[in-house]
């Protein structure tokens, strides 16, 4: 039932070529994390979400340095090899120092339309609304332009429709795995996710809907194993997930940037784009990298854990991440004192040796169990 995801996983420019062709939309690569692509498809666009890639970095480093992270070295390594000639602009956000910078370095060195939806670092929701307002204009101004399309309120109300029921069936299948843990393996959820990512999101939600009809009538076995809730900004490397399946440990849950946090995302409202739009970056989920000191990340994850059912939580630790960097430390401290196990595993995209990384989740997983 899922070798659909792994199909498109395994082929992904092939994917996004195929779905161009017959939609006959520019491709807009969308920047992690948080840019609403309800505004790529009102627009007339096919976006796709590039959060990285395992291509062995070398020629990026000529314009980002080595402890940059690995989400944004990968994809600048994308562009300059020309390996995604079908992408006809970039959608960023603000999202941390180094995709700011990433979006200056676009605009010097390629030729192609960036767009930049700058996300408010300010306390107040007034203040909030008063930026976004100028900035959700100069990004749907600039869609326009590369499109060659008005973005008229029917336009919007059918793409936040159409997200919002894509979301709508990705919270589902999350509530089933916390509910039946086992009842997908680990490697099958995430591709499923990912494929979401390059796929026009009217395919991708029928593909959902078919596997939730699949997964309903499947029995899964109630035998012990560890119950783990992973935390990090991008749930990759895929590969990972297969020692998670190999030892019989089952991710009940998530706190990904591109995976709940982005999930947990109601409909985008049109009604008022801007009140709509300011929403959708700060709630529901809170996240190291957007300032918003009302919805404090460690109550919210010390209740993800519980209501999960996880036997503990592994921080997922891009290397040179700084947001979730300062973040991990006293998220761990906090659970710990709470007596929920803890441990973090720290990664890069590129990697392809993962011996080391599963000595630690295997040695983890065995400390869940045998507490």
């Amino acid at each position: 039932m899922f070798e659909p995801f792994h199909a498109v996983i395994n082929n992904v420019s092939g994917t996004i070529q195929k779905y161009e062709t017959e939609l006959d939309r520019p491709v807009i690569g969308v920047m992690p994390a948080y840019f609403p692509m309800e505004l790529i498809e009102a627009a007339g666009g096919y976006a796709v979400q590039l959060w990285g890639n395992n291509l062995p970095i070398e020629k990026a480093d000529a314009h980002l340095q080595s402890y940059c992270c690995s989400v944004a070295r990968s994809v600048m390594e994308l562009e300059m090899r020309d390996a995604a000639p079908m992408v006809k602009a970039y959608a960023f956000t603000s999202l941390c120092d180094t995709l700011i910078n990433l979006r200056e370095i676009y605009r010097r060195v390629f030729t192609k339309p960036t767009l930049e939806l700058s996300i408010p670092i300010t306390r107040t929701r007034q203040a909030r609304h008063n930026y976004l307002a100028s900035v959700v204009k100069s990004v749907t101004e600039g869609l326009e332009k590369i499109t060659g399309n008005k973005i008229s309120a029917e336009s919007l109300s059918n793409a936040a429709k159409l997200y919002g029921r894509t979301r709508e069936l990705q919270r589902r299948l999350y509530r089933i795995r916390r509910e039946q843990p086992g009842i997908v393996k680990n490697h099958d959820f995430y591709t499923m996710l990912k494929a979401g990512f390059f796929l026009p999101a009217d395919v991708y939600n029928r593909m959902l809907e078919d596997l939730l009809q699949d997964l309903a009538g499947r029995a899964v076995e109630t035998n012990r194993r560890p119950k783990l809730l992973i935390s990090g900004m991008v749930f990759d490397p895929l590969e990972i997930y297969k020692i998670f399946d190999e030892i019989d440990a089952c991710v009940v849950d998530d706190d990904f940037a591109n995976g709940w946090r982005s999930v947990s995302k109601g409909e985008l409202n049109t009604t008022n784009l801007v009140e709509g739009i300011t929403d959708f970056l700060f709630k529901p989920a809170p996240c190291c990298c957007i300032y918003n000191p009302d919805n404090d990340r460690h109550p919210y994850l010390l209740d993800k854990a519980r209501g999960s059912g996880a036997d503990g939580v592994l921080f997922w630790y891009i290397k040179f991440c700084e947001p979730d960097a300062f973040d991990r430390p006293q998220l761990m401290k906090h659970l710990k004192d709470t007596g929920i196990p803890v441990a973090f595993i720290d990664l890069e995209l590129t990697m392809t040796n993962f011996d080391a990384v599963q000595t630690r989740i295997s040695a983890f997983c065995e400390m869940l169990e045998s507490g």
